[in-house]
């Protein structure tokens, strides 16, 4: 069996997926380490961490987004009714 290769856009995909997980890790580790100016350097990992996983989701597609609106509707329970 063959390995495929994967495209420049899913190798970017995994990079900003991997690069956003371990921002928002490292949040947690942060609040126990004693440096200067703390408070703003856990937001900017917070933000950086958003900003990397919203260009994962727009890179994948409208096909992964509306699976993930699909499911983030039934955990909140806004289900839209049937006609």
């Amino acid at each position: 069996m063959a390995k495929e290769k994967l495209s420049f856009k899913n190798k970017l995909v995994f990079i900003f997926l991997g690069l956003g997980t371990l921002c928002l890790a490292g949040v947690p580790v942060l609040f126990f380490v004693d440096f200067p100016n703390k408070a703003s350097t856990i937001l900017i990992l917070l933000i950086t961490g958003e900003v990397l996983f919203l260009l994962t989701i727009a890179l994948t597609g409208k096909g992964y987004l509306e699976k993930i609106k699909e499911s983030m509707g039934e955990l909140l329970l806004f289900r839209k009714k049937k006609k």
